[in-house]
């Protein structure tokens, strides 16, 4: 898999990317109009992690992975190949 992504310091958008220190990759996703829209989705496993109501801190982030996060990156500008 090569993925190419560039760096962000928080998350501003729905379809961000998250990687930690242990080379996990999340993704922020959004179900409009449900009581908690935003979605912490695991992309090894494809589950969600967690619901919010508004858009994660990076300590929220954190705390629910359960790890360090290595960065956050804007989907516009991210590449992601499997092989």
């Amino acid at each position: 898999m090569n993925v190419t992504i560039n760096r962000k310091r928080s998350v501003n958008e729905p379809g961000d990317l998250i990687s930690t220190k242990k080379n996990k990759l999340y993704a922020i996703i959004e179900d409009r109009g449900e009581k908690y829209p935003f979605h912490l989705l695991c992309l090894e496993t494809f589950t969600i992690v967690e619901s919010y109501d508004s858009l994660p801190t990076n300590k929220e982030l954190e705390e629910d992975i359960g790890e360090k996060l290595d960065g956050i990156y804007q989907h516009r500008d991210s590449h992601i190949t499997v092989n």
